[in-house]
């Protein structure tokens, strides 16, 4: 251990790279020589000093402002540097590791299979969400066309109802980065959804239980918040996570889309969670105010589907992917209170609803891609 050995110095005040001669003195110092005739010493066992290893180079670092570093690469001077510090009862992480590993492998071996499936469930969904919103928003348009395309095949499009529907719509300004395209499917189910992009649908089995223009703006308003907020990307980059991260990291949005497309039922059943629920209900509420109609309307939206949520099977009902509770409809209500009525009400939209609510069951006919 005394005999010399070369390395890398940092003073930490410039970036610039020394060449240092070092080695350790019998009282447990460490002894550094610069090219200018510069020397001081570390004491070994000083709190300041600080010392990790990997398999080929030693980082020994000490002070604070600033912290100077050194870099050895030779390899009987780490080992016996090691020895030293581990008699000392001072180890590095990589040594503390290495310990841990040789001491109990397979408890070692269980840990990091632990943290490897933690990470794929927790840590890996929430970055592939986050990294959804990074994304531009037309990956929302592609993703929805794609979809709709798919599923469009077997969905029986009642044609007049929809052109209704999307005059509706129209009426009202509900998400402000998409262009929502409204589609009635005729089916007894009282349900609705949204695709990325602005695809949304609306089965008559909700649509015929409607008694008021208010109701419908509200089932709009909610499923449009969806698409602005991109909740539905975002539940599906966390449903997908794997993939979808792999994917959106290196820029591939040809294969997410494909996949979307081969999956198109992952989205239209996707399920929200009651955080994202609330979001959109209070969003939408807010929408509502801006398009004169009162928020108090989503509270009665939402009283309507538990009404029918008794009756209906769950595999078809809103509330089978929209869990909904009393707590969201208290604070439905109370949002509704806050923001108050609106100065101007929408008058137009109660003459747009009565085609709605009159038209007579047309032959359902599948759609075109839009």
């Amino acid at each position: 251990m005394e005999r010399t050995v070369q390395a890398i110095y940092y003073d930490g005040a410039t970036s610039k790279p020394q060449e240092a001669t070092v080695r350790v003195r019998e009282m447990n110092t460490l002894e550094v020589e610069l090219p200018d005739g510069g020397c001081f010493q570390w004491p070994l066992e000083h709190k300041g000093m600080e010392w990790e290893r990997s398999s080929a180079m030693l980082r020994l670092s000490f002070g604070d402002h600033p912290r100077r570093v050194l870099l050895i690469r030779d390899e009987p001077f780490i080992q016996s540097f090691v020895l030293r510090m581990r008699y000392a009862g001072r180890q590095g992480v990589y040594d503390r590791a290495l310990a841990v590993a040789r001491s109990g492998p397979v408890l070692f071996f269980l840990g990091v299979v632990a943290l490897l499936i933690c990470s794929y469930l927790w840590f890996l969904p929430w970055a592939a969400e986050r990294l959804a919103l990074l994304v531009p928003r037309t990956l929302d348009e592609r993703i929805g066309e794609a979809a709709f395309d798919q599923m469009a095949l077997g969905l029986p499009i009642d044609s007049a109802r929809t052109v209704s529907l999307q005059a509706f719509g129209d009426a009202m300004e509900l998400s402000p980065s998409f262009e929502p395209t409204y589609h009635v499917v005729k089916d007894d189910q009282v349900n609705a959804f949204a695709l990325p992009g602005g695809h949304i649908v609306v089965f008559t089995g909700i649509l015929d239980r409607m008694a008021s223009a208010d109701e419908l703006a509200a089932l709009l308003a909610h499923e449009a918040t969806h698409v602005e907020e991109r909740h539905s990307t975002r539940m599906l980059a966390r449903s997908m996570a794997g993939y979808l991260f792999l994917s959106l990291l290196i820029g591939d949005v040809n294969a997410v889309v494909a996949m979307v497309a081969d999956n198109a039922n992952a989205l239209r059943n996707l399920g929200y969670g009651r955080g994202l629920e609330t979001e959109a209900d209070r969003i939408g509420q807010e929408q509502l105010l801006k398009n004169g109609v009162d928020p108090m309307a989503m509270v009665g939206l939402l009283e309507l589907l538990e009404r029918e949520a008794e009756d209906m099977p769950e595999a078809l009902a809103f509330l089978s992917s929209h869990p909904l509770t009393q707590e969201r409809i208290a604070a439905a209500r109370t949002r509704a209170r806050e923001l108050g009525t609106p100065q101007a009400p929408n008058d137009r939209l109660e003459v747009l609803f009565r085609p709605l609510i009159a038209a007579q069951p047309t032959e359902a006919m599948p759609s075109s891609a839009n």
